[in-house]
Order: C-alpha cells, then sequence, then structure tokens
C-alpha cells in the first residue's frame, strides 16, 4: 500500500514527538508498504544516515523548509503553533503535487500529536487517519500550588487551545475526512467527540524497539533500602515537588534518584531542601542512555506523578526492565498502565494524594512478592507494546479504511529528497 505520513516531528534515536514520528515511519516500511514521509529538513542529516542502513525498504522523505522569517518568529512562544500551522499548510500543498505522481492509498497524520491543531493534509481528499493525537488533557486546577509561576502557563496554555479549537479550521476539516481518528487518552477522546460522530479509538502513542528488551527480567534482590527511581524533564507539569513533598511523609528507609533536566531543573535543590530530604535524594540531572539503561536495572520502584500528561515513554522503558510503577490515576498513565503493574494513585485534593503516594511507597516496601509481580506484569505488557506491533495491530485496518479491493494503481515518479 502507498501510504503518505505526515510528520513534522521526526528524528530518528530521540524521544518523544521526533521518536514517534521516525519509528511509525519506519515500521510502516518495514512492514512491506511503499512509504513516502513529508517533515522538516531538522532531522535531515540524522534520516539520511539511517536511510543507508534500511536502503532496502521503500521509504521515501520529502522535506518542506519554513520560510527564514517564520523560523525567526518561531523563537517567541506565541509563534510556535503560527509556525506549525504554517508549515502544515505548505506541507499539504507539497504533497498535493506528490499525489498526482504517486496516488496514495493513505494518510497518515502521526506528528505534531495535538488536536487541536489539526492536519492540514485533509487536503489531499485522500483516505485518512488522524493520529494518534493529545492535547485534551489540562492539569487539575487544585494542584496549581505545585506550578508556582509556572500555572501562569497552564492558563495560557487552556485559553490558547479554546482558541484553536474555535478558530482553527484545520480540525473541523479534517475530522470530516478522516475515516479514523485515533486518541492518546480518554481526555482527549471526549474533546474530539464534540467535533466528529465518526471512528475514534484511543490508542497509545508510545512504543518500543525490538532491541530494547534484555529477553528477561533482570533478578532485583530486596535491600534494607527502597531504591526509587524518577525520570524525565523537569517541567513544572511533571509533578516533582508532588513527589518530593509525599516522600517527605515517609517513614520507610528508602532513596530517591531523579534522572533529567529542564526548565525548572534549577529549582531542584531548593525543592529537597524545603522537603529536608538532602539525605534521601539525588539529583544527577541529565545523562547518557547507558547510564539511564543501568539505573533501570539497579532501582526497585519507578515513581512519577505528572499533573498534565498524554502519556510518558519512562513509563514504558521502566515496565520493559521489570519495574513496579508508582503513578497518579489519571490523563495518560491513568488509561494505560494495568492496575496489575503498580499502584495508581486517585487524584482528588492535593492532601490526600500526596498522603497516597506515601502510603504506596510504604507498601512497595513492606511487600517485595508485590512488587516483583507489578514487575513482571508491566515487562509483559510493555512487550505488546513495541513499534512493530503497534504497527501490525493499526495496519490490520488499513484495507478496510482505503477502500482498496483491488489492483493499486502505477507508483509514478518523485524526487523525495527536496
Amino acid at each position: 500500500m502507498k501510504l503518505l505520513i505526515s510528520a513534522y516531528a521526526c528524528i530518528p534515536h530521540r524521544g518523544s514527538e521526533p521518536g514517534v514520528g521516525w519509528n511509525w515511519t519506519l515500521e510502516h516500511a518495514r512492514l512491506g508498504h511503499e512509504v513516502w514521509c513529508i517533515t522538516t529538513p531538522d532531522g535531515r542529516e540524522a534520516i539520511e544516515q539511517e536511510l543507508k542502513k534500511h536502503h532496502t525498504l521503500n521509504l521515501h522523505f520529502i522535506y518542506v523548509p519554513s520560510p527564514a522569517w517564520a523560523n525567526w518568529l518561531y523563537r517567541f512562544q506565541p509563534f510556535v503553533y503560527f509556525h506549525y500551522l504554517l508549515w502544515q499548510y505548505n506541507a499539504a500543498q507539497v504533497a498535493r503535487r506528490a499525489d498526482k505522481l504517486v496516488n496514495f492509498d493513505l494518510v497518515l497524520h502521526i506528528t505534531l500529536s495535538s488536536f487541536q491543531l489539526g492536519s492540514g493534509f485533509w487536503r489531499l481528499n485522500k483516505p485518512m487517519i488522524f493520529g494518534p493525537v493529545g492535547g485534551g488533557n489540562f492539569a487539575p486546577r487544585a494542584f496549581k500550588k505545585y506550578f508556582g509561576a509556572s500555572w501562569l502557563m497552564e492558563v495560557l496554555r487552556r485559553r490558547t487551545s479554546d482558541l484553536l479549537l474555535r478558530f482553527n479550521p484545520d480540525i473541523r476539516k479534517v475530522c470530516r475526512q478522516a475515516r479514523l481518528i485515533l486518541v492518546a487518552n480518554r481526555d482527549t477522546l471526549r474533546m474530539a467527540r464534540r467535533y466528529s460522530a465518526g471512528d475514534i479509538r484511543i490508542f497509545l502513542d508510545s512504543g518500543l524497539s525490538e532491541d530494547f528488551f534484555n529477553g528477561s527480567i533482570q533478578p532485583r534482590p530486596s535491600g534494607k533500602m527502597l531504591k526509587i527511581l524518577w525520570v524525565g524533564r523537569i517541567f513544572a507539569r511533571k509533578g516533582l515537588p508532588l513527589v518530593l513533598e509525599a516522600l517527605s511523609l515517609v517513614q520507610v528507609p528508602f532513596h530517591l534518584t531523579i534522572l533529567g533536566n529542564g526548565k525548572s531543573g534549577s529549582k531542584v535543590p531548593r525543592w529537597i531542601r524545603q522537603y529536608q530530604l538532602e539525605r534521601k535524594v539525588s539529583w544527577l540531572g541529565q545523562v547518557s542512555w547507558e547510564a539511564a539503561r543501568q539505573a533501570y536495572l539497579e532501582h526497585d520502584v519507578f515513581l512519577l506523578c505528572s499533573l498534565r500528561d498524554s502519556f510518558g515513554s519512562q513509563f514504558m522503558e521502566a515496565m520493559a526492565y521489570g519495574l513496579p510503577i508508582i503513578t497518579l490515576d489519571h490523563q495518560g498513565a491513568g488509561d494505560h498502565i494495568p492496575d496489575e503493574c503498580g499502584i495508581k494513585v486517585p487524584v482528588t485534593t492535593p492532601a490526600e494524594t500526596v498522603g497516597a503516594v506515601a502510603r504506596a511507597v510504604a507498601f512497595m516496601y513492606h511487600n517485595p512478592e508485590k512488587r516483583l509481580a507489578f514487575g513482571r506484569h508491566g515487562y509483559h505488557f510493555a512487550r505488546t507494546q513495541t513499534w512493530t506491533e503497534k504497527v501490525k495491530k493499526i495496519s490490520r485496518l488499513y484495507n478496510t479504511i482505503a477502500g482498496i479491493n483491488g489492483p493499486q494503481a502505477p507508483v509514478g515518479k518523485y524526487e523525495s529528497h527536496s
């Protein structure tokens, strides 16, 4: 099948959206589809290097740059969305010209994975899948104290979301054109239902490569101290202050290791002092992948309590290494992490939630066998969430969605490295 993929963010060996764009594109080609991916030039060098390794695949990239003036405006936060919408419009025009030569069977919009930003690729008037997309989840107002001054950005984000939903014409048009909409969580499902009565399904957008797994769960002997791991970019919405407050209530022996950095990284030492955890918490900052991998192997529990998140690839990584999970039971983590893989704490009031996280830590300390059982379930769940398996699952729908029953049209020639 001839597939056109819209992946504004697409860079090999990256996390977050660039990794999603690359892995979806690569796995479709590995399944035997003929794939064209339209993306920005940002990842061109890395993509071209990877294409040398996959030269036998029917995999083509079309690089659509943005005007220099738009790239200049991109430096300023209010123009980030404008930059993307302009790129979508220009990329769709390029895609229409390519379609005249290739005659695509199906269009997939992968990144950016935002429902509110829509996709300009409805303009091809071809069978289309929109997503997986998120964007429907917002931080609970009751927890704004954990954001500090960053709460203003959360408010502005919600206002911007409302404006995009109201005035971005691509949303309604892509919802009419798409034969299937994939959403990352129930919050986005509720949002999408306001704009489409069609086929909308929840689909986890995070995955792992096949070579991520060691083949079996590594043994974890119980020690006198519970070793807890936190991994992520340090932004207000990741909820690190909430975690530290909860740990300040814990009476059992523990040590928390924090891996990562970000906009709020400079505040971490102050947070640790605020909760008097200097002897119980180590912040290592940004580390190499090998160091992160070793940390997954050496710890007993993975703890991440994001206050706003579609999901978080760290959860999948931790489960792949057999770590039990402690997280909040809302948004992406609540929707996708099976109950058998750890403890999901209800999000009620800040005091109740913090207390419940502290009790979850104590439970993990006192129940090493249960800890191991959580880890085994998590490992087996992660095995079902490889990029290969995810793309196979969604590909089973393609013939029906594209309406292909007979022979396909011949493929024309198109210069794919523009």
